[in-house]
Protein backbone atom coordinates (compact mmCIF):
# COMPACT_ATOMS: atom_id res chain seq x y z
CA UNK A 1 0.00 0.00 0.00
CA UNK A 2 2.98 2.48 0.73
CA UNK A 3 3.85 1.61 -2.69
CA UNK A 4 0.54 2.83 -4.23
CA UNK A 5 1.02 6.17 -2.07
CA UNK A 6 4.26 7.01 -2.85
CA UNK A 7 2.99 6.78 -6.77
CA UNK A 8 0.61 9.48 -6.12
CA UNK A 9 3.40 12.01 -5.49
CA UNK A 10 4.66 13.09 -8.80
CA UNK A 11 7.89 14.38 -7.05
CA UNK A 12 9.03 11.15 -6.59
CA UNK A 13 10.98 8.48 -8.65
CA UNK A 14 11.36 4.46 -9.06
CA UNK A 15 14.70 4.86 -6.47
CA UNK A 16 12.50 7.34 -4.18
CA UNK A 17 9.88 4.47 -3.61
CA UNK A 18 12.04 1.87 -3.02
CA UNK A 19 13.99 3.99 0.04
CA UNK A 20 11.09 5.12 1.50
CA UNK A 21 9.80 1.70 1.20
CA UNK A 22 12.43 0.01 2.89
CA UNK A 23 12.34 2.52 5.83
CA UNK A 24 8.56 1.22 6.43
CA UNK A 25 10.14 -1.23 9.07
CA UNK A 26 11.41 1.10 11.18
CA UNK A 27 8.70 2.99 11.61
CA UNK A 28 6.85 0.17 12.40
CA UNK A 29 9.29 -0.92 15.14
CA UNK A 30 9.96 2.45 16.33
CA UNK A 31 6.33 2.69 17.00
CA UNK A 32 5.82 -0.33 19.15
CA UNK A 33 9.37 0.04 20.93
CA UNK A 34 8.34 4.14 21.90
CA UNK A 35 4.87 3.57 21.93
CA UNK A 36 4.17 6.11 19.64
CA UNK A 37 2.50 6.90 16.35
CA UNK A 38 5.00 7.14 13.80
CA UNK A 39 3.96 8.30 10.16
CA UNK A 40 6.38 8.74 6.95
CA UNK A 41 4.79 12.01 4.76
CA UNK A 42 5.98 12.76 1.53
CA UNK A 43 5.42 16.12 -0.75
CA UNK A 44 2.90 16.63 -2.90
CA UNK A 45 3.06 19.68 -6.52
CA UNK A 46 0.62 21.33 -4.29
CA UNK A 47 2.64 23.65 -2.07
CA UNK A 48 0.57 23.69 1.16
CA UNK A 49 0.35 19.69 2.05
CA UNK A 50 2.13 16.72 2.36
CA UNK A 51 0.24 12.90 1.91
CA UNK A 52 0.89 10.54 4.54
CA UNK A 53 2.23 7.22 2.80
CA UNK A 54 2.46 5.17 6.16
CA UNK A 55 1.04 5.13 9.37
CA UNK A 56 1.87 2.66 12.22
CA UNK A 57 -0.32 2.93 15.47
CA UNK A 58 1.66 1.36 18.76
CA UNK A 59 0.34 -1.95 20.09
CA UNK A 60 -0.10 -0.31 23.45
CA UNK A 61 -2.68 2.21 22.18
CA UNK A 62 -2.90 5.10 19.51
CA UNK A 63 -4.26 8.50 19.34
CA UNK A 64 -5.56 7.86 16.03
CA UNK A 65 -9.27 6.00 15.62
CA UNK A 66 -8.41 5.27 12.50
CA UNK A 67 -4.68 4.51 10.24
CA UNK A 68 -4.72 7.58 8.17
CA UNK A 69 -2.42 6.96 5.54
CA UNK A 70 -3.37 8.28 2.19
CA UNK A 71 -4.76 11.30 4.03
CA UNK A 72 -3.00 14.92 3.22
CA UNK A 73 -1.10 16.85 6.43
CA UNK A 74 -1.75 20.34 5.74
CA UNK A 75 1.74 22.29 6.31
CA UNK A 76 -0.14 25.12 8.01
CA UNK A 77 -1.37 22.11 11.03
CA UNK A 78 1.86 20.72 10.57
CA UNK A 79 4.66 23.46 10.24
CA UNK A 80 7.87 20.70 11.68
CA UNK A 81 6.63 18.99 8.38
CA UNK A 82 7.52 22.12 6.65
CA UNK A 83 10.46 23.26 8.48
CA UNK A 84 11.81 19.34 7.78
CA UNK A 85 10.79 19.16 4.12
CA UNK A 86 12.57 22.85 3.16
CA UNK A 87 15.30 22.51 5.57
CA UNK A 88 16.42 19.07 5.94
CA UNK A 89 16.84 19.47 9.64
CA UNK A 90 15.42 17.87 12.48
CA UNK A 91 12.60 19.26 14.13
CA UNK A 92 11.96 18.46 17.50
CA UNK A 93 8.56 18.87 19.63
CA UNK A 94 7.18 21.12 17.68
CA UNK A 95 2.90 21.16 18.45
CA UNK A 96 0.66 20.34 15.52
CA UNK A 97 -2.92 19.24 14.91
CA UNK A 98 -4.19 16.10 13.69
CA UNK A 99 -6.33 15.20 11.00
CA UNK A 100 -8.77 14.25 14.13
CA UNK A 101 -8.67 17.91 15.38
CA UNK A 102 -5.98 16.56 18.24
CA UNK A 103 -3.28 18.34 19.73
CA UNK A 104 0.13 16.70 19.42
CA UNK A 105 3.71 17.14 19.40
CA UNK A 106 6.31 16.59 16.41
CA UNK A 107 9.38 14.91 16.05
CA UNK A 108 10.49 15.10 12.19
CA UNK A 109 13.53 13.31 11.09
CA UNK A 110 14.27 14.33 6.82
CA UNK A 111 14.44 11.28 4.51
CA UNK A 112 16.97 11.86 1.74
CA UNK A 113 18.08 10.19 -1.99
CA UNK A 114 21.14 9.13 -2.71
CA UNK A 115 22.10 12.61 -4.00
CA UNK A 116 20.97 13.93 -0.77
CA UNK A 117 17.85 15.22 -2.16
CA UNK A 118 14.58 15.59 0.60
CA UNK A 119 11.79 13.40 -0.53
CA UNK A 120 9.90 12.44 2.52
CA UNK A 121 10.18 12.70 6.53
CA UNK A 122 9.49 10.36 9.27
CA UNK A 123 7.30 11.98 12.07
CA UNK A 124 7.28 10.28 15.20
CA UNK A 125 4.10 11.72 17.49
CA UNK A 126 2.97 11.59 20.81
CA UNK A 127 0.06 13.64 22.86
CA UNK A 128 1.05 16.96 24.26
CA UNK A 129 0.49 15.82 27.89
CA UNK A 130 3.10 12.54 27.45
CA UNK A 131 6.66 13.86 27.87
CA UNK A 132 9.03 11.90 24.56
CA UNK A 133 11.60 9.77 25.55
CA UNK A 134 13.21 10.58 22.22
CA UNK A 135 16.16 12.59 21.81
CA UNK A 136 16.87 14.05 18.32
CA UNK A 137 18.85 16.10 18.54
CA UNK A 138 21.50 15.29 16.90
CA UNK A 139 20.35 12.79 14.59
CA UNK A 140 19.60 13.52 10.69
CA UNK A 141 17.99 10.64 9.06
CA UNK A 142 15.92 7.86 10.02
CA UNK A 143 19.28 5.06 10.06
CA UNK A 144 20.89 7.33 12.51
CA UNK A 145 18.20 6.92 14.86
CA UNK A 146 18.03 3.23 14.37
CA UNK A 147 21.58 2.68 14.72
CA UNK A 148 21.72 4.59 18.06
CA UNK A 149 18.35 2.73 19.11
CA UNK A 150 20.14 -0.82 18.38
CA UNK A 151 23.67 0.56 20.05
CA UNK A 152 21.70 1.60 23.09
CA UNK A 153 23.19 5.10 23.42
CA UNK A 154 20.02 6.40 24.91
CA UNK A 155 18.22 5.19 28.18
CA UNK A 156 15.31 4.90 26.12
CA UNK A 157 15.09 1.37 26.46
CA UNK A 158 15.31 1.45 30.15
CA UNK A 159 12.44 4.16 30.56
CA UNK A 160 9.53 1.69 28.64
CA UNK A 161 7.51 -0.27 30.23
CA UNK A 162 8.15 -3.67 27.72
CA UNK A 163 10.84 -5.63 27.59
CA UNK A 164 13.23 -5.38 24.84
CA UNK A 165 15.41 -7.84 23.74
CA UNK A 166 17.56 -7.60 20.66
CA UNK A 167 19.51 -10.49 18.79
CA UNK A 168 22.44 -10.08 16.68
CA UNK A 169 23.02 -11.90 13.44
CA UNK A 170 24.47 -14.65 15.22
CA UNK A 171 20.96 -15.29 17.09
CA UNK A 172 23.11 -13.86 20.36
CA UNK A 173 20.97 -11.76 22.74
CA UNK A 174 23.48 -8.35 22.84
CA UNK A 175 20.75 -5.99 24.59
CA UNK A 176 18.26 -6.61 27.15
CA UNK A 177 16.38 -3.96 29.11
CA UNK A 178 15.36 -4.07 32.62
CA UNK A 179 11.48 -5.43 32.02
CA UNK A 180 12.78 -8.33 29.65
CA UNK A 181 15.62 -9.48 32.66
CA UNK A 182 12.71 -9.21 35.02
CA UNK A 183 10.53 -11.21 33.17
CA UNK A 184 12.87 -13.84 32.07
CA UNK A 185 14.37 -14.12 35.64
CA UNK A 186 10.18 -15.07 36.57
CA UNK A 187 11.30 -17.86 34.51
CA UNK A 188 13.89 -19.45 35.79
CA UNK A 189 16.73 -17.48 34.35
CA UNK A 190 19.75 -15.73 35.49
CA UNK A 191 19.41 -11.71 35.97
CA UNK A 192 20.92 -11.35 33.01
CA UNK A 193 20.24 -13.06 29.86
CA UNK A 194 22.67 -10.88 27.71
CA UNK A 195 25.20 -13.64 25.66
CA UNK A 196 21.61 -16.10 25.51
CA UNK A 197 20.89 -17.72 22.32
CA UNK A 198 17.54 -17.39 20.42
CA UNK A 199 16.85 -20.69 21.05
CA UNK A 200 18.22 -20.80 24.31
CA UNK A 201 15.46 -17.78 25.60
CA UNK A 202 12.84 -18.00 22.71
CA UNK A 203 9.43 -18.95 24.28
CA UNK A 204 6.92 -19.74 21.53
CA UNK A 205 7.77 -21.61 18.27
CA UNK A 206 9.06 -19.37 16.01
CA UNK A 207 12.27 -19.44 14.30
CA UNK A 208 14.89 -16.97 13.66
CA UNK A 209 15.72 -16.89 10.21
CA UNK A 210 11.77 -16.61 9.32
CA UNK A 211 12.01 -13.25 11.43
CA UNK A 212 14.60 -12.37 9.40
CA UNK A 213 12.74 -13.39 5.71
CA UNK A 214 9.12 -11.93 6.90
CA UNK A 215 10.58 -8.73 8.41
CA UNK A 216 7.89 -8.99 11.44
CA UNK A 217 6.15 -11.55 13.25
CA UNK A 218 2.56 -10.65 14.51
CA UNK A 219 1.86 -10.43 18.36
CA UNK A 220 0.92 -13.87 20.06
CA UNK A 221 -0.05 -14.35 23.63
CA UNK A 222 1.55 -17.26 25.64
CA UNK A 223 0.86 -18.49 29.00
CA UNK A 224 3.77 -19.52 31.00
CA UNK A 225 4.02 -20.58 34.73
CA UNK A 226 1.81 -17.97 36.08
CA UNK A 227 2.14 -15.47 33.41
CA UNK A 228 0.45 -14.66 30.44
CA UNK A 229 2.90 -12.99 27.66
CA UNK A 230 2.50 -10.80 24.42
CA UNK A 231 5.61 -11.45 22.30
CA UNK A 232 6.45 -9.82 18.76
CA UNK A 233 9.41 -10.12 16.56
CA UNK A 234 10.55 -7.35 14.59
CA UNK A 235 13.84 -7.39 12.09
CA UNK A 236 15.89 -4.58 11.23
CA UNK A 237 18.80 -4.12 8.55
CA UNK A 238 21.60 -1.57 10.47
CA UNK A 239 23.84 0.36 8.49
CA UNK A 240 23.51 -1.96 5.26
CA UNK A 241 25.36 -4.82 6.86
CA UNK A 242 24.18 -6.08 9.85
CA UNK A 243 20.46 -7.70 10.80
CA UNK A 244 19.29 -7.63 14.06
CA UNK A 245 16.30 -9.08 15.51
CA UNK A 246 13.92 -6.84 18.10
CA UNK A 247 11.78 -9.05 20.33
CA UNK A 248 9.49 -7.16 22.19
CA UNK A 249 7.65 -8.77 25.46
CA UNK A 250 5.07 -7.57 27.39
CA UNK A 251 3.48 -8.78 30.96
CA UNK A 252 -0.44 -8.85 29.73
CA UNK A 253 -1.22 -11.12 32.92
CA UNK A 254 -2.86 -8.22 34.95
CA UNK A 255 -5.20 -7.48 32.23
CA UNK A 256 -5.99 -10.84 31.05
CA UNK A 257 -7.01 -11.60 34.87
CA UNK A 258 -9.25 -8.74 34.74
CA UNK A 259 -10.41 -9.93 31.70
CA UNK A 260 -11.16 -12.89 32.82
CA UNK A 261 -12.79 -11.46 35.97
CA UNK A 262 -15.20 -9.07 34.00
CA UNK A 263 -16.70 -12.28 31.67
CA UNK A 264 -17.47 -14.04 34.96
CA UNK A 265 -19.24 -11.23 36.25
CA UNK A 266 -20.77 -11.04 33.01
CA UNK A 267 -21.89 -14.63 32.95
CA UNK A 268 -23.56 -14.07 36.36
CA UNK A 269 -25.40 -10.70 35.42
CA UNK A 270 -26.72 -12.58 32.52
CA UNK A 271 -27.76 -15.86 34.86
CA UNK A 272 -29.38 -12.97 36.95
CA UNK A 273 -31.43 -11.33 34.42
CA UNK A 274 -32.57 -14.97 33.10
CA UNK A 275 -33.99 -15.72 36.46
CA UNK A 276 -35.62 -12.22 36.59
CA UNK A 277 -37.23 -12.51 33.94
CA UNK A 278 -38.10 -16.45 34.47
CA UNK A 279 -40.01 -14.97 37.61
CA UNK A 280 -41.85 -12.08 35.90
CA UNK A 281 -42.91 -14.43 32.79
CA UNK A 282 -44.22 -16.67 35.94
CA UNK A 283 -46.34 -14.17 37.20
CA UNK A 284 -47.77 -13.52 33.88
CA UNK A 285 -48.60 -16.68 33.33
CA UNK A 286 -50.28 -17.28 36.90
CA UNK A 287 -52.17 -13.98 35.87
CA UNK A 288 -53.36 -15.24 32.82
CA UNK A 289 -55.01 -18.04 34.28
CA UNK A 290 -56.68 -16.12 36.75
CA UNK A 291 -58.13 -13.79 33.57
CA UNK A 292 -59.01 -17.34 32.02
CA UNK A 293 -61.18 -18.38 34.94
CA UNK A 294 -62.65 -14.89 35.59
CA UNK A 295 -65.99 -14.00 34.35
CA UNK A 296 -65.82 -10.07 34.95
CA UNK A 297 -65.16 -8.71 31.82
CA UNK A 298 -63.84 -5.71 33.83
CA UNK A 299 -61.31 -7.57 36.11
CA UNK A 300 -60.68 -9.75 32.75
CA UNK A 301 -59.31 -6.10 31.18
CA UNK A 302 -57.59 -5.49 33.94
CA UNK A 303 -55.65 -8.28 34.33
CA UNK A 304 -54.65 -8.35 30.98
CA UNK A 305 -53.22 -4.93 30.63
CA UNK A 306 -50.67 -6.25 34.21
CA UNK A 307 -49.97 -9.09 32.26
CA UNK A 308 -49.02 -6.68 29.26
CA UNK A 309 -47.01 -4.66 31.34
CA UNK A 310 -45.07 -7.17 33.19
CA UNK A 311 -44.35 -9.15 30.14
CA UNK A 312 -42.89 -5.83 28.85
CA UNK A 313 -40.75 -5.19 31.77
CA UNK A 314 -40.00 -8.80 31.30
CA UNK A 315 -38.36 -7.64 27.52
CA UNK A 316 -35.43 -5.75 29.02
CA UNK A 317 -34.28 -8.49 31.48
CA UNK A 318 -34.25 -11.05 28.28
CA UNK A 319 -32.28 -8.98 26.22
CA UNK A 320 -29.83 -8.46 29.18
CA UNK A 321 -29.84 -12.23 30.17
CA UNK A 322 -28.46 -12.79 26.38
CA UNK A 323 -25.88 -9.72 26.46
CA UNK A 324 -24.83 -9.12 29.49
CA UNK A 325 -24.24 -5.47 29.71
CA UNK A 326 -26.11 -2.82 30.59
CA UNK A 327 -26.41 -0.90 27.16
CA UNK A 328 -29.42 -1.92 25.24
CA UNK A 329 -30.31 -1.31 21.66
CA UNK A 330 -33.37 0.73 21.18
CA UNK A 331 -34.43 -0.75 17.98
CA UNK A 332 -34.33 -4.22 19.64
CA UNK A 333 -36.64 -3.14 22.73
CA UNK A 334 -38.77 -1.90 20.16
CA UNK A 335 -38.79 -5.12 18.09
CA UNK A 336 -39.64 -7.14 20.75
CA UNK A 337 -42.59 -4.96 22.17
CA UNK A 338 -44.24 -5.17 18.91
CA UNK A 339 -43.50 -8.75 18.54
CA UNK A 340 -45.09 -9.88 22.26
CA UNK A 341 -47.96 -8.12 20.58
CA UNK A 342 -47.85 -9.42 17.70
CA UNK A 343 -48.00 -12.97 19.44
CA UNK A 344 -51.23 -12.00 21.91
CA UNK A 345 -53.70 -10.21 19.11
CA UNK A 346 -53.25 -13.09 16.71
CA UNK A 347 -56.84 -12.12 15.37
CA UNK A 348 -55.60 -8.61 15.03
CA UNK A 349 -51.96 -8.69 14.02
CA UNK A 350 -52.70 -9.45 10.08
CA UNK A 351 -54.88 -6.32 10.16
CA UNK A 352 -52.43 -4.05 12.16
CA UNK A 353 -49.69 -2.89 9.82
CA UNK A 354 -46.54 -2.04 11.85
CA UNK A 355 -43.78 -0.14 10.37
CA UNK A 356 -40.54 0.86 13.23
CA UNK A 357 -38.22 3.46 11.53
CA UNK A 358 -35.47 5.67 12.30
CA UNK A 359 -32.18 5.97 14.48
CA UNK A 360 -30.53 3.47 16.67
CA UNK A 361 -29.11 4.09 19.68
CA UNK A 362 -28.17 2.51 23.15
CA UNK A 363 -29.88 3.34 26.42
CA UNK A 364 -28.90 1.84 29.83
CA UNK A 365 -31.60 -1.31 31.15
CA UNK A 366 -33.14 1.27 33.94
CA UNK A 367 -34.29 3.59 30.82
CA UNK A 368 -34.84 0.70 28.87
CA UNK A 369 -37.95 -1.10 31.18
CA UNK A 370 -39.25 2.46 30.96
CA UNK A 371 -39.39 2.93 27.44
CA UNK A 372 -40.63 -0.33 27.09
CA UNK A 373 -43.53 0.09 29.64
CA UNK A 374 -44.27 3.30 27.80
CA UNK A 375 -44.39 2.04 24.33
CA UNK A 376 -45.86 -1.10 25.55
CA UNK A 377 -49.28 0.88 27.13
CA UNK A 378 -49.43 3.29 23.87
CA UNK A 379 -49.51 0.31 21.51
CA UNK A 380 -52.22 -1.66 23.90
CA UNK A 381 -54.62 1.67 23.77
CA UNK A 382 -53.70 1.39 19.89
CA UNK A 383 -54.81 -2.16 19.53
CA UNK A 384 -57.72 -1.43 21.97
CA UNK A 385 -59.11 1.13 20.99
CA UNK A 386 -58.07 2.82 17.47
CA UNK A 387 -59.10 -0.16 15.07
CA UNK A 388 -62.66 -1.43 16.39
CA UNK A 389 -64.35 -4.46 15.25
CA UNK A 390 -61.10 -5.72 13.62
CA UNK A 391 -60.43 -2.85 10.77
CA UNK A 392 -57.46 -3.33 9.23
CA UNK A 393 -54.87 0.07 9.69
CA UNK A 394 -51.51 1.44 9.81
CA UNK A 395 -49.19 2.09 12.78
CA UNK A 396 -45.77 3.85 12.32
CA UNK A 397 -43.49 3.79 15.23
CA UNK A 398 -40.43 6.81 14.51
CA UNK A 399 -37.04 6.65 16.56
CA UNK A 400 -35.05 10.12 16.01
CA UNK A 401 -31.74 10.57 17.79
CA UNK A 402 -30.84 14.57 18.22
CA UNK A 403 -27.93 16.08 20.45
CA UNK A 404 -29.40 16.10 24.12
CA UNK A 405 -33.09 14.92 23.64
CA UNK A 406 -34.27 11.86 21.28
CA UNK A 407 -37.75 11.15 20.34
CA UNK A 408 -40.47 8.16 19.65
CA UNK A 409 -43.57 9.28 17.47
CA UNK A 410 -45.86 6.70 17.42
CA UNK A 411 -48.66 7.06 15.09
CA UNK A 412 -51.78 5.28 13.97
CA UNK A 413 -54.89 6.12 11.39
CA UNK A 414 -57.48 4.82 12.89
CA UNK A 415 -60.52 6.49 14.54
CA UNK A 416 -59.03 8.94 16.70
CA UNK A 417 -60.31 10.12 20.21
CA UNK A 418 -62.25 13.42 20.95
CA UNK A 419 -60.36 16.08 22.82
CA UNK A 420 -62.22 15.64 25.89
CA UNK A 421 -61.64 12.45 25.60
CA UNK A 422 -57.72 12.87 25.60
CA UNK A 423 -56.58 13.87 29.11
CA UNK A 424 -58.81 10.75 30.50
CA UNK A 425 -57.27 8.51 32.80
CA UNK A 426 -59.52 5.11 31.53
CA UNK A 427 -56.56 5.46 28.82
CA UNK A 428 -53.79 4.92 30.40
CA UNK A 429 -52.17 8.27 29.65
CA UNK A 430 -51.40 9.05 33.25
CA UNK A 431 -49.26 6.08 33.49
CA UNK A 432 -47.56 6.85 30.40
CA UNK A 433 -46.92 10.86 31.56
CA UNK A 434 -45.47 9.89 35.15
CA UNK A 435 -43.08 7.51 33.84
CA UNK A 436 -41.98 9.86 30.82
CA UNK A 437 -41.94 13.14 32.76
CA UNK A 438 -40.12 11.40 36.50
CA UNK A 439 -38.17 8.40 35.22
CA UNK A 440 -37.14 9.47 31.43
CA UNK A 441 -36.98 13.21 32.33
CA UNK A 442 -38.45 14.31 29.31
CA UNK A 443 -41.80 15.69 27.68
CA UNK A 444 -45.45 13.57 26.14
CA UNK A 445 -47.59 15.29 24.12
CA UNK A 446 -50.34 13.40 22.24
CA UNK A 447 -52.65 14.74 18.72
CA UNK A 448 -55.35 13.07 17.65
CA UNK A 449 -58.27 13.52 15.40
CA UNK A 450 -61.39 11.80 15.05
CA UNK A 451 -61.57 9.42 11.64
CA UNK A 452 -57.90 10.68 11.31
CA UNK A 453 -55.87 9.22 13.50
CA UNK A 454 -54.05 9.73 17.08
CA UNK A 455 -50.20 10.74 17.49
CA UNK A 456 -48.27 10.30 20.24
CA UNK A 457 -44.79 11.95 20.66
CA UNK A 458 -42.48 11.89 23.90
CA UNK A 459 -38.89 12.85 24.00
CA UNK A 460 -36.20 10.99 26.79
CA UNK A 461 -33.37 12.92 27.76
CA UNK A 462 -29.89 11.47 26.18
CA UNK A 463 -27.35 9.69 28.45
CA UNK A 464 -24.37 8.99 25.72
Amino acid sequence: MIKTYCKMCATLTTQDIDKIQKLEETAIILSNVLGVDTFIDCPTKDGEKALVVHHSKPETGSMYSKNIAGEVALYKNEPAVLRTLQTGMPSKNYKAITQEGETVLQNVIAIKNESNEIIGVLILEHSDKKKTLLKIGDVETPEELMSNFLESRYTIPELIKDGIVIFNNNETVTYANGVAKSIYEKMGFGKNIVGETFQNIVINSVEFNNILQNKKIDVVEISILDMVLSVSYFATLENKKRQNVIMIVRDITQEKSKEQEIILKSVAIKEIHHRVKNNLQTIASLLRIQSRRSKNREVKKILDETISRILSIAITHEVLSEKGFDNLNIREIVDLIYKNYSTKTIDKKEKIEFTIIGDNFNISSEKATAIALVINEIIQNIVDYAFPDDVAGKVKIFIQKDHFFSRITISDNGVGIPQEKISSSGLGLMIVEKIIKEQLKGSFEINSEVGKGTTVKFEIKNEY
